[in-house]
């Protein structure tokens, strides 16, 4: 049997027969990927610790906005940018956040409150970028709103 999706169901997204379905806005589309078939490791399961501890530090509004501007001007920039929404660039910055400040900085255990009081540069873009996390895009200046 062959699936297929009307155009008028844009939101349609979930788990079917192995397969996951989720709407991409920037492409106007419903994807479809096939499930992964992974066996369960114990690096699995401590990158799931890591992504769960970095969607829990609650990022405000603004904080967002600043992401998709900087996306924007990174895509206007470069039409080669493959980044698929605001939030892949912010994970590659928490990455390099840890590898360039390894003794500060320990993903499995980071907190909002940790980085405010240590006064670290992923509280903002603008400050991401003077430290070297981020490249410099046109207008980086202004992005310095609050996580």
């Amino acid at each position: 049997m062959k699936a297929t999706v009307k155009e008028g169901i844009k939101g349609f997204s979930g788990k079917l027969d192995g397969a996951v379905y989720y709407y991409h806005p920037r492409l106007k589309r419903t994807l479809m990927r096939r499930m992964p078939a992974m066996p369960i490791q114990e690096q699995n399961i401590a990158y799931g610790n890591i992504a769960r501890q970095i969607k829990a530090l609650d990022l405000s509004e603004g904080y967002r906005d600043d992401f998709r501007i900087y996306l924007s001007a990174l895509r206007d920039r470069d039409e080669n940018v493959t980044y698929p929404s605001w939030y892949s660039i912010f994970i590659k910055m928490m990455w390099a956040l840890q590898a360039k400040y390894p003794a500060q900085v320990d993903l499995k255990t980071i907190t909002r409150g940790q980085i405010l009081a240590q006064n670290l540069p992923c509280r903002n873009v603008k400050k991401a970028v003077e430290d070297g996390l981020l490249e410099p895009v046109p207008g980086w200046q202004y992005l310095d709103r609050q996580i």
